[in-house]
């Protein structure tokens, strides 16, 4: 007798423990309490110059005589896909031409093709607020692999 007792009382709680279980289950539910926004698309249009400059990890504005004033007057702008090169400089391309990005919200390569070029010549992209300001930092090496150059820009206009 004890023991047909024991079985309908161990029924009894696995069915009130499995009761339990599917009214918790039930009463979860999922919020979405974070709004779904859509990033905006990155837009540089405008006038950049160079605001830092290093080689290979060096600074080059600094270290190397006259390169701020030789550097200071390059600039590029961008403007509805293309890219203008002011006073070029050792940079990623040397003629004007178009851009790209490889996500237009979320980039982090840009993609540079030289008017007349069947290939476009790729940098990585950054884009962060530095003192209020927001920069362009492009890291590439043009010609010599070994060679890395990294421009933050700052907008000139």
């Amino acid at each position: 007798m004890y023991k047909i007792l024991m079985q309908l009382s161990q029924r009894k709680a696995i069915r009130i423990l499995l009761a339990g279980c599917m009214f918790f289950a039930a009463s979860c539910k999922t919020e979405n309490m974070v709004p779904q926004v859509n990033e905006s698309v990155k837009n540089i249009d405008g006038t950049w110059k160079i605001a830092s400059a290093t080689l290979n990890g060096t600074d080059i504005l600094n270290t190397i005589p006259d390169a701020m004033t030789h550097l200071s007057g390059f600039g590029v702008t961008f403007t509805d896909g293309k890219y203008t090169l002011t006073n070029p400089i050792p940079f990623i391309v040397e003629t004007d031409g178009t851009y790209t990005f490889n996500d237009p919200q979320y980039p982090f390569d840009i993609s540079f093709t030289p008017t007349g070029a069947t290939t476009a010549v790729k940098s990585t992209f950054q884009f962060p607020v530095v003192q209020g300001q927001r920069r362009v930092t492009l890291t590439f090496s043009p010609g010599c692999s070994k060679n890395i150059y990294v421009y933050t820009l700052k907008k000139d206009n």
